[in-house]
């Protein structure tokens, strides 16, 4: 997808009286900014969810694309550990049928089916603040966002020595050099993907807010389990 390609999403998201992309839209911007994401597949039906799962190969997540339902979890749209081709065709009506009691009337696209990855969970973002421009922020992620808020910002553009500070900085960067017998991350990753949003955020100043939450970071690599793209209202 090229950058003409982004702005033409982002207009088409934007015709279509949204502010916010569907999860499928966000990896597809995020894709073309090379920044490493959970191998996925959307789907429409049944059948198509199992073939996938199993290409893809278990245990897989499964999650409710929907422009109506902004947090997947709260909603009971999302399952993980997904083993067997059973559990997959359980989960693609009990995801639907949950998030349509969570919200009446939301609107299903389809549903998002991935790999299952795993390591530390960080969380990196992308802010157009009012006074400084596009911020690029770093934290420790997952369900522990809110109760630790261990995150620290940048004003973009971001170097090399921004984001390692950024890395080292946060509270929580134990976690990152190993803890209770893991392995350390690569910090190397976590740069990659802070200066590819850092890019990202200064080239399309049509994003308001980017939230990858988690990022899953290992010894050897980093990759995206969840993404969230909101646009400026015009």
């Amino acid at each position: 997808m090229s950058k003409a390609e982004i702005t033409n999403l982002f207009k088409k998201v934007r015709a279509s009286r949204r502010n916010v992309l569907l999860e499928t839209e966000s990896r597809q911007v995020l894709a073309a900014y090379g920044i490493p994401i959970a191998k996925g597949t959307f789907v429409i039906k049944k059948d198509d969810a199992v073939k996938a799962a199993q290409k893809i190969g278990f245990p897989i997540v499964m999650k409710v694309v929907s422009q109506d339902i902004l947090h997947k979890t709260e909603a009971g749209a999302v399952a993980v550990g997904l083993k067997t081709v059973e559990e997959v065709q359980q989960a693609f009506d009990t995801l639907q049928k949950n998030a349509r009691a969570y919200k009446k009337g939301a609107r299903i696209s389809g549903i998002l089916v991935q790999e299952m990855v795993s390591g530390t969970e960080v969380i990196v973002g992308g802010i157009k603040d009012t006074q400084f421009g596009p911020t690029v922020m770093f934290g420790v992620g997952g369900i522990l966002v809110e109760l630790m808020k261990d995150v620290t910002f940048r004003v973009a553009p971001v170097s090399k020595v921004d984001v390692t500070e950024m890395i080292h900085e946060i509270k929580g960067y134990k976690l990152l050099q190993g803890f209770r017998g893991k392995k350390p991350v690569s910090e190397n990753a976590i740069s990659n993907v802070l200066l590819k949003v850092s890019q990202l955020m200064q080239e399309n100043p049509q994003i308001k807010e980017l939230d990858i939450n988690p990022l899953f970071v290992n010894e050897n690599d980093a990759k995206v389990a969840d993404v969230r793209i909101i646009l400026e209202v015009n």
